[in-house]
């Protein structure tokens, strides 16, 4: 294994993916996982077999494709059964829709794939033409002969000459497009009053006894699990590179070659001081919150130090540093309170700006403008970077040196002391503290986990960026986190929700004297100083200033014009009672402009349910054999 990784990995990009492939691979199908069954055959359709080989590279190429789509998925995911099956049925799929095509006297000539592949983009040079040169360093990159990726590419051309064929009689009409515009461009706004539950939580008192009873009622909710110490050498580029020496020529050279890369936007330095509240606060809360901010501003002109007002007054995570922020570039903080910092000068201090955390006061203490940073401001950044390069290179020899210092009965301690490289010591982790702390797999974490108390794994388990080979220090049982503990949290979670049931039963109270007709005037008389407008919203749920609510908007798009929706609605922090305040039609110029995207939008959703059906038709008459089903698990 190790001859093959030394062979393959020529920069550390290609280590890691390489490693995560190799890993994907192995984790899937298992080193033993033919369990002796040497059938190259995993399924028969209709006696056309699908080799298992042939099996095996679709799923690799599939796994791939979805990691290079998402580098976050969950490995665990691409080597479920789930996803297998999935692949594997869309094997089925691919052979009976072949075969039917050529049942029906279907082909795609060698003039029709030469033109399909002439229009893919990967092989086009620059002025749009195809370019030989080109489509053979994609084969050669995929390791693919000519012959198989125009099989490939003939037979998908041939299933999408059978998707025309079968779909030829789909007709949408205008009035159809029509009808599916004016549904999904159709807006509508609400009027509505927020009853915040925060407004019952002051008043609400959690004895002791209603403490201790939630805590023996949900002891898994305060139950930490079994977690062990591990102690391992990590075999990454970051972890290696601090035994590279970089030089000064060196960082310099790689500054000139890579000057585009050290482009600066503007930026800058600045401390805030904020008064907290609510976003969906009451005029008063707003109001007294400015009121606070303002004194805290005179005091700021007056010649006060700025970092003890924010320690003393501000409300933000950051009033321990003195309303520190550091540097910050635009789009890294909400949009009012960027637009206030960068219109101030070097020294400035805003005025009041509200954002939905509260009301703030910025101070900017440096700027620095868009342009070419140096190479003392990038330094340090380039040593690292070469550092890490250096250390890529070496990590198959190191790793593979390792495991033959293990394999003579040598113990990690002492490799760690032999390759010179850390050997380190977790906190105690369970299998997902491991898996997120390394990115590695969930299974191979519970291998690690699964160790007997001093032993060592004998491979090394791939993990973001590199390898690691562990030891298994200590086992932790379960144990009952202490009341004395938990105490707070759980009253903080008792006040919520029962604040959370007054603010319901306060907006059904609303909500039925609104709909009484008796009651109905006085209360919307009550209330409405504090009624407010949406901004216009479509089906899909999102409701701009209220979050994402599809029930709510479900609701509104089937009132009427100022008519209550039949209950009240749950929002972060509260509930809403609301009205139907107005609809808004889409525009005919919008029609026009989007008749037709809508016209093939309608072929296309009818065309696949056609095709669908008929797949599903010919799926039913199909005979198909599953022989290697070991392989799906």
């Amino acid at each position: 294994m190790m001859d093959i990784l030394r062979q393959n990995a020529q920069s550390w990009g290609i280590k890691i993916a390489f490693g995560i492939i190799i890993a994907v691979f192995i984790f899937a199908f298992g080193a033993g996982g033919f369990n002796g069954n040497t059938d190259p055959v995993i399924a028969y359709v209709n006696d056309q077999p699908i080799p298992t080989q042939e099996f095996m590279q679709a799923y690799r190429d599939n796994a791939e494709a979805l990691r290079a789509q998402n580098p976050d998925l969950d490995s665990d995911q691409l080597q479920s059964p789930e996803f297998k099956k999935y692949v594997l049925e869309q094997m089925v799929s691919q052979k009976l829709l072949e075969a039917e095509a050529q049942k029906l006297g279907l082909s795609v000539s060698n003039n029709e794939l030469s033109y399909s592949i002439s229009l893919i983009p990967a092989f086009s040079d620059k002025d749009g033409k195809f370019d030989m040169n080109l489509y053979q360093s994609f084969l050669k990159s995929r390791s693919m002969s000519a012959a198989t990726f125009e099989d490939n590419m003939r037979n998908s051309a041939l299933i999408s000459k059978l998707q025309e064929y079968v779909t030829m009689p789909v007709k949408p009409t205008e009035a159809d497009a029509r009808n599916l515009f004016d549904t999904a461009s159709e807006k509508v706004q609400i009027d509505y009053y927020n009853i915040p539950s925060i407004d019952f939580a002051k008043d609400i008192k959690i004895s002791d006894k209603e403490i201790e009873d939630f805590y023996k009622a949900n002891p898994d909710k305060f139950t930490i699990p079994a977690r062990s110490v591990v102690k391992y050498i990590a075999f990454t580029p970051e972890e290696l590179s601090i035994n590279e020496s970089v030089t000064p020529e060196e960082i310099k050279a790689y500054y000139e070659a890579h000057k585009d890369s050290f482009q600066q936007e503007d930026q800058i330095k600045a401390r805030h001081i904020l008064i907290a509240v609510d976003e969906h606060g009451s005029d008063k809360d707003v109001a007294a919150a400015e009121k606070k901010i303002k004194k805290i501003l005179a005091k700021a002109k007056s010649g006060q130090d700025f970092g003890k007002l924010a320690e003393k007054y501000s409300e933000g995570p950051s009033n321990s540093k003195g309303g520190e922020l550091g540097w910050f570039g635009r789009g890294a903080m909400v949009k009012p309170f960027e637009e206030a910092a960068f219109a101030l000068k070097k020294g400035d201090v805003s005025n009041p700006v509200r954002t939905r955390f509260g009301w703030h006061l910025i101070k900017v203490e440096d700027i620095r403008k868009a342009g070419q940073k140096e190479l003392d401001q990038v330094k340090d950044e380039i040593t690292t970077i070469i550092a890490q390069e250096k250390a890529a290179d070496s990590i198959t020899d190191k790793l593979d040196h390792a495991i033959d210092l293990l394999a003579s009965g040598m113990k990690l301690d002492k490799v760690s002391e032999e390759l010179e490289i850390a050997f380190k010591k977790s906190e105690k982790a369970t299998v997902q503290n491991l898996s997120r702390a390394f990115g590695m797999t969930e299974s191979a974490a519970q291998t690690i986990i699964g160790l007997p108390k001093g032993s060592s794994t004998d491979m090394p388990i791939a993990i973001d960026g590199g390898y690691i080979l562990v030891e298994k220090e200590e086992d932790i049982p379960p144990t009952l986190s202490p009341l004395k503990d938990q105490k707070q949290d759980i009253e903080s979670f008792l006040i919520q929700q029962r604040a959370i049931q007054f603010a319901k039963v306060k907006a059904m109270s609303v909500l039925g004297q609104l709909t009484n007709e008796k009651s109905a005037a006085e209360e919307l008389k009550a209330i409405k100083k504090d009624l407010k407008t949406s901004e216009p919203f479509g089906r899909d749920g999102f409701v701009p200033g209220l979050g994402m609510n599809p029930k709510l908007a479900q609701a509104a798009f089937a009132a009427q014009k100022d008519q209550w929706l039949s209950e009240p609605f749950e929002l972060p922090g509260g509930f809403i009672v609301a009205r139907l305040d107005e609809r808004i039609p889409p525009k005919e110029e919008t029609w026009k402009t989007q008749k037709d995207a809508f016209m093939n939008a309608i072929f296309q959703q009818r065309a696949n349910e056609v095709f669908s059906a008929f797949l599903t038709d010919l799926r039913s008459k199909a005979q198909v054999e599953y022989v290697r089903k070991d392989l799906l698990n």
